[in-house]
């Protein structure tokens, strides 16, 4: 039975599932990640509209996505014109977000280094990732 992974595009750096669940096919593991958006969206829908799940097959090949936006119920009422705008937006939002992320590490970051150059105590990790980034 294949395993899927998934990884969730939020508000941050996003989450890695990396033990995953074994599922009997890719239909099955669509209902199942569906079923997981529809629970991290439950009364949050506005907040994480734009967020995003990825699911991999067990060799790491993407299976599909799923943009919370196409399966949010809250916007069942809207017309199909409406809604389309809704779905248009929701990559430009995430994207906006992402970026805002990466400059708040970058800045993070180069408080981090600042700070350690001068011997003092300076944030090493956020979320479980280190804040430095190695050279390598």
């Amino acid at each position: 039975m294949p395993r899927y992974t998934f990884k969730l595009f939020d508000d941050s750096g996003g989450i890695e599932d990396d033990v995953g669940v074994s599922l009997p096919n890719p239909e099955v593991a669509y209902r199942y990640a569906c079923d997981v958006v529809l629970e991290l969206m439950n009364c949050r829908e506005l907040r994480t509209r734009h967020w995003q799940l990825d699911v991999y097959e067990g060799d790491g090949k993407k299976v599909f996505e799923i943009p919370f936006v196409a399966i949010d119920p809250t916007l069942d009422h809207l017309t199909t014109a409406q809604r389309s705008l809704v779905e248009h937006g929701s990559p430009i939002i995430r994207s906006s977000k992402k970026a805002l992320y990466a400059a708040r590490l970058t800045g993070r970051e180069a408080r981090s280094l600042v700070e350690r150059s001068r011997g003092k105590p300076y944030l090493a990790a956020d979320r479980g990732r280190k804040v430095i980034r190695d050279n390598s």
